[in-house]
């Protein structure tokens, strides 16, 4: 009984020393990116369609797109995970190092026969884009980034209420379908 006390102690007094040896990334600039730093080449909001559904916030590596409070945002696939559009998610960025943040963002709306067939083109290509109707409207969002990268967003709705969300940084991927749906008031 004594050995087993003795080792959990070292344990615990070994894992308490690396603690206080590698406080962690605190001032690394990979967590200390300041949005407020980096002037006017950086995105300040985001095109009222797309502002609609999701927010632009700023953490310690750079800027992301998440859902707008009033709307509720999953992966087709999980209820677990929260979805989030990071600058940083494009393919090409692996290995270079953050900040990550969007330099302009462009928006082309498809309608009607265009959209449907733009929708049908994408379920196709991946398998959880599954919308239960027909797309009569879809907005595609061209993000630019200050690594000289764009990544798409293509936003299907279902209705005005209803919809998909497909990150293709730079492909379209199963894993990259988010669904969304507005809040219900009470």
């Amino acid at each position: 009984m004594f050995g087993f006390r003795l080792l959990a102690w070292i344990l615990l007094m070994s894992m308490s020393l690396y603690t206080f040896a590698h406080p962690g990334d605190e001032n690394s600039p990979t967590n200390d990116f300041d949005c407020d730093g980096v002037g006017t080449t950086m995105v300040q909001g985001l095109p009222a369609d797309l502002a609609r559904i999701g927010q632009l916030m700023c953490l310690g590596n750079g800027q992301l797109i998440m859902a707008n409070p009033d709307w509720s945002w999953r992966y087709s696939g999980s209820f677990f995970d929260t979805p989030r559009i990071p600058a940083g998610a494009h393919d090409d960025l692996m290995g270079i190092p953050p900040p990550y943040f969007f330099t302009k963002i462009e928006m082309e709306q498809y309608l009607d026969e265009d959209a449907q067939a733009m929708s049908a083109s994408l379920a196709t290509q991946v398998v959880t884009y599954t919308p239960n109707v027909e797309i009569n409207k879809l907005f595609e969002f061209n993000l630019h980034g200050n690594h000289e990268t764009i990544a798409k967003l293509m936003v299907a709705l279902e209705s005005d209420s209803k919809g998909w969300i497909l990150v293709c940084a730079p492909d379209c991927r199963p894993e990259y379908v988010i669904l969304f749906e507005e809040r219900q008031k009470h």
